[in-house]
């Protein structure tokens, strides 16, 4: 006595095995290479913006730390937002901007960090410091 009837019957879209796993690794494939791609086109941006604002900065240094030595008592001295118009101005031919500076007060424009070891003026020589307690201290040896 029977009780169920058993059907068999092909679901699909009538493709193979082999066809049905080749269609879904080309599928996985192209999944992640899009994923990848957006995330490379996003990044990129993120790349390009943080260096682009660390040139920036590096070159607003670079001109205040030139006025400051070339001119410590002008206004351009120290004024970062002053600064910051003239580096945007010249923000697509910086050389220029080096090079018109270097023509106009005869300095050589260097690195921030460069110009610890340069004197402000070569002419002006370091004053001679006289020790005044020497004659007593050598009349204290003496006895």
């Amino acid at each position: 006595a029977p009780t169920g009837i058993i059907i068999t019957s092909l679901q699909g879209d009538g493709k193979s095995v082999v066809q049905a796993n080749k269609s879904a690794r080309n599928s996985a494939i192209r999944y992640y290479v899009i994923v990848f791609l957006v995330v490379a086109f996003v990044g990129g941006f993120l790349v390009k913006s943080y260096l682009e604002e660390y040139f920036f900065d590096r070159d607003v240094d670079r001109l205040v730390a030139y006025y400051s030595h070339v001119m410590p008592d002008s206004m351009m001295a120290g004024d970062r937002h002053n600064a910051m118009g003239v580096v945007w101005k010249y923000r697509y031919n910086k050389q220029k901007l080096w090079r018109r500076l270097e023509a106009k007060y005869g300095v050589p424009v260097r690195q921030p960090w460069e110009w610890d070891g340069v004197k402000e003026d070569k002419n002006e020589e370091e004053p001679e410091v006289e020790d005044l307690d020497e004659d007593e201290k050598n009349q204290e040896q003496d006895l």
